[in-house]
This record gives structure tokens, sequence and C-alpha cells, in this order.
């Protein structure tokens, strides 16, 4: 009996022992510095802002000033660190999304049942206004904002491109058409290698693939071109080439 008692109460004193052995590493993990944390707060507020802007169009903001502020994300994308951009894709994917309720129409019925029954009258108009002018709950809105992701053309980017192209190629709507040949032009637009590697998935193995294929005429250049071994540049190349060569005898053959 005594010594089970006596196991039980060093049972405690090995864990105290791990979490004094804990507390030092945890205390060395870097730790961002205020100026750190104030570029960032800085760089987020204007890219959301900035997304604001380009939200508001065209019946609040001109053209140019939607210019002005796409070039505004994009600054803030590359001068911050990756908190920053992770936000940034953060936003652009939420207004992305709302491409998913395209096929409903967003009236005061609609957000009554969103909001509840005890949403008081006036709050739901200001959400039916809302939807009914906001840039991104249109198919050129959300065609602005893939092409904007495009435009930033990293890694990050093209997996979000990729990932809304997902939602896209599952349904045969015409809107979901229109946003497929979008996503696609953005990834034509990507320099990450990733953003091949999806073109090239769907050129092999979409019904549909026209459009993938004449994508990948432009990333012969950018094969060449990159930091690839040259092993990897010919595999690259060898493989869109096949593709391309498909279509032609496609089109050869049915014309």
């Amino acid at each position: 009996m005594k010594k089970r008692a006596s196991t039980k109460k060093k049972a405690p004193a090995r864990k105290a022992k791990n979490a004094a052995q804990a507390a030092p590493a945890a205390e060395q993990q870097p730790k961002a510095s205020k100026e750190l944390l104030e570029k960032r707060k800085r760089l987020m507020k204007e890219a959301e802002g900035a997304l604001g802007f380009i939200n508001s169009y065209p019946l609040l903001r001109k053209r140019a000033e939607v210019e002005a502020a796409k070039k505004l994300v994009l600054e803030a994308y590359s001068k911050g660190d990756d908190v920053v951009r992770q936000f940034i894709f953060f936003i652009i994917h939420e207004h992305l999304a709302k491409a998913a309720n395209m096929r409903a129409m967003e009236n005061f019925d609609f957000f009554k049942k969103v909001l509840g029954e005890k949403a008081e009258a006036m709050d739901v108009r200001k959400h039916v206004y809302r939807s009914m002018f906001n840039y991104s709950n249109s198919l050129e809105g959300t065609v602005e904002l893939l092409l904007l992701l495009g435009d930033i053309g990293d890694t990050g980017a093209a997996k979000v491109i990729s990932r809304h192209l997902s939602f896209y190629m599952s349904g045969e709507q015409q809107g979901l058409q229109l946003l497929r040949n979008a996503a696609v032009e953005a990834l034509e637009s990507c320099e990450s290698i990733y953003a091949l590697d999806v073109l090239i998935t769907y050129a092999k193995y979409a019904d549909k693939n026209e459009r993938f294929i004449f994508a990948l005429r432009d990333w012969e250049d950018k094969v060449k071109k990159s930091g690839l071994s040259a092993k990897d540049k010919d595999a690259y190349l060898s493989e869109m080439n096949d593709l391309m060569m498909v279509r032609k005898e496609k089109d050869v053959h049915y014309g």
C-alpha cells in the first residue's frame, strides 16, 4: 500500500518537471516585434479596404478607383509576410465564395430565414441592398477577383484559384462555365509551376478540355525560363506538346 501511495505522489512531480522544461522552449519561440505587428495591421487594413473598394463598384466607385485598389492589394501582398498574405487570400476567398449563392435570389425572404424571425425588417432590408450592389455577387465581379489572383500569380494564389475552379467544374450552369474560363485564364497568368500542374491535370482528364489546352501554349516560354532542372523542363514540355498535339489531331479529324 505504501509503495502504491508513493507512486501516486511522484506522478505530479514528473508533470511539474515536464512543465518546467517546456516553459523555456515556449519562451524561446520568436515573438513578432511591435513594429512588425503594426506593419501587418496597416497592410491588412489597406488590403481589406481596397477589396471593399472593388466590391462597391460601380455604384460607389469609378473604374480608376478599382484599378488603384487592385494595385494597392498587390502592393500589400508584396510588402507583407505570410500572415498578411494569408489574410489577403482569406478575404478574396470569402468574396469569391459568394458565387455559391448566385443561384439563390437573396431577397427579403431569403435573408429573413438566414437572420431568423427576430430580425428587424430594416436590418433584413440592409442585407438585401448590400447583396444587390456587392460587385462580387456578380459574375463579372467574381471574374475580376479571379484575375487579381492571377496577377498575384504565386503558388498560394494558384491554389486558391484551383479550389474555386474545382467548385466551378462541379456544375454545368452557364455562369459556372464562364467562371471556369476565367479561372483558367487566371492560372494561365500565374508564374507558379503549380498552376501548370492544375492546367495539365484538367487538360488530360476533363471532358471539355479545349480551354485548358489553349492555356498551355503560353506556358511553354515560362517553363523554358523557369528555374526547373533541364530534366523537369523536358518532361513538362513533352507532356504539354503531347496534349496540344492530340488537340491538333482532333481539329484536323473533325474539321
